[in-house]
């Protein structure tokens, strides 16, 4: 009501629903009207906006549109691109600083970051949203090869034995799997797939996807 003091219940500003225009399928993602109100209530123009834990960056955007300057602060690589991409779209001059650039930084990721890594990474990848039941492909990438993410070393011959499997399921030809190096077997074994069986295992490694600039801007 005009003329009378805000109060500390507010029922006039919707949660986010599964048609908004804004919605970035993130957990807790906040209305940004909401978050507008309370940019606005306590701080001024040019003000700084600090953020830790920014999730899908709604108070980085809100704070963008009010002109105002942020930080924003989070550990989880998915949500920094992700507040990079909407942050972009605002013509917004940023920088993102400690996303990881090592082989010994992705070897201490969560495996959930370590594969959404992978597949921003990897040309039209895309996550697998099951987890039960999804015969070891943990997402696709280039022509709809099913690929596989290990994070760990000297992958051995086991790996791309059951992979063979998983994908003859699936009726296709090819499939990848991405790890961090692979044993002589295993390269042994996927020739011999590809010679006896024409099915094509590319074994890929985290260096060299590291040495390719990104498909995604």
């Amino acid at each position: 009501m005009e003329d009378q003091l805000l109060q500390d219940l507010w029922t006039d500003i919707l949660p986010i629903q599964a048609h908004s225009k804004e919605r970035q399928v993130y957990p807790m993602q906040k209305p940004e009207q909401l978050l507008e109100r309370i940019v606005s209530a306590l701080s001024n123009p040019m003000d700084i906006v600090l953020v830790p834990f920014c999730g899908c960056g709604t108070t980085l955007v809100v704070a963008q549109k009010l002109g105002r300057r942020w930080i924003g602060i989070d550990i989880s690589p998915t949500a920094c691109k992700l507040m990079d991409k909407r942050l972009r779209k605002m013509h917004s001059k940023h920088n993102i600083i400690g996303l990881p650039r090592t082989v010994e930084e992705l070897k201490a990721l969560p495996w959930v970051e370590f594969q959404n890594w992978v597949f921003e990474k990897l040309l039209h990848g895309r996550v697998n949203p099951r987890k039960v039941g999804d015969y070891g492909v943990d997402g696709w990438v280039e022509l709809d090869a099913p690929t596989q993410v290990k994070q760990s070393e000297d992958i051995g011959r086991n790996v791309v034995d059951n992979f063979e499997t998983a994908i003859r399921r699936m009726g296709k030809k090819s499939g990848v799997i991405m790890a961090f190096s692979f044993g002589s077997r295993a390269f042994a074994e996927s020739a011999r797939a590809h010679n006896e069986e024409g099915l094509e295992i590319k074994l890929k490694t985290v260096e060299e996807i590291l040495k390719k600039p990104s498909h995604h801007k």
